[in-house]
């Protein structure tokens, strides 16, 4: 296949305060063998001289930029939007690509397969959920925000991020959605990303309070009765429970009341996926899908059970 005949690769990364850190994650991208990639960066109001900086030492990135802050989730639906590739990378701005043909392997990876929505990659680094864990690819249920290869196309079905997510749980709310659009999420070791998780504008009061509100809604928006109701049993248990332990339970209160504030919106918003789709998720998280006539019979038929409930 010809260079001009590959389909178009843009990748996005929104950064904020993070200049000493971004050019490692640009350089990364801009090593990778694959000929046909855009590059988009939005600043959301750094003060650093982000923006200066992209535009003096990397012209060929197309740069945006806010004024004043408006979270990680509108700065990558306004990527998404402006976005002219058929698929379309995040990179958080803070972790970079480890293997230099880790974009040419996803595309060909769900060129494969038109069912693979989302791919999303193996990460290592401090506190990474795979370092260790996961190397082998499988199907799952839910995919990381910075490490991650989407179709463009399903977003006209299923729309983007929930703008007033601002932060935290964005992607599962997301993931939700693709699922009930028959789509599949593919864990795939074939693009491997360290994620630095740099301390540098990073809130530790915001996790927790963004956490268990954004949880709530996610179930609130998404999830059919009687489902909403087990969920918000549960997240708030776990919630609690974590921010008891970690001495941060009044941030966890705080987004739980801020949720609350949010049902007029919840209630305007509300477009429950089907109880498959929910019966599809929990088996996904609980088991380890490799086969895709596996995966086939899966989607047809989720298994349904009470220990599905708990995986």
């Amino acid at each position: 296949m010809g260079e001009d005949a590959l389909p178009l690769v843009s990748v996005m990364i929104a950064t904020r305060n993070r200049v000493a850190l971004l050019p490692r994650a640009l350089d990364s991208v801009i090593r990778q063998d694959y000929p046909r990639i855009e590059v988009l960066i939005l600043d959301d109001a750094s003060s650093d001289g982000t923006s200066d900086y992209i535009r003096a030492h990397y012209p060929q990135v197309r740069m945006f930029r806010y004024e004043e802050n408006r979270g990680l989730v509108v700065a990558r639906n306004l990527m998404m939007r402006e976005a002219k590739g058929e698929y379309i990378v995040s990179l958080d701005d803070d972790a970079y690509f480890l293997n230099g043909d880790a974009i040419s392997n996803v595309v060909r990876r769900m060129g494969r397969e038109p069912e693979i929505g989302v791919a999303t990659f193996r990460i290592l680094g401090p506190g990474a959920a795979e370092a260790g864990g996961w190397t082998a690819e499988h199907y799952t249920h839910l995919f990381g925000g910075g490490r991650y290869c989407l179709r463009k196309a399903l977003l006209e079905e299923v729309g983007d991020y929930r703008d007033f997510f601002f932060h935290q749980a964005e992607e599962s709310d997301l993931a939700l959605r693709i699922l009930d659009k028959g789509y599949r999420i593919l864990f795939f070791p074939g693009a491997v990303v360290f994620h630095e998780n740099s301390a540098i504008g990073r809130d530790s009061t915001r996790i927790p309070r963004y956490m268990v509100r954004n949880l709530l809604l996610r179930s609130w928006l998404n999830e059919p009765f009687p489902w909403w109701v087990l969920s918000t049993g549960n997240t708030i248990a776990r919630c609690v429970a974590k921010g008891a332990r970690a001495g941060n339970l009044r941030h966890v209160i705080g987004g739980f009341w801020s949720a609350i504030g949010e049902i007029p919106r919840v209630i305007s918003l509300r477009r429950p996926v089907s109880s498959r789709t929910v019966w599809l998720y929990l088996a996904l998280r609980r088991g380890v899908i490799a086969d895709t006539s596996a995966i086939c019979s899966v989607y047809q038929d989720p298994p349904r059970g009470v220990r599905n409930l708990f995986g």
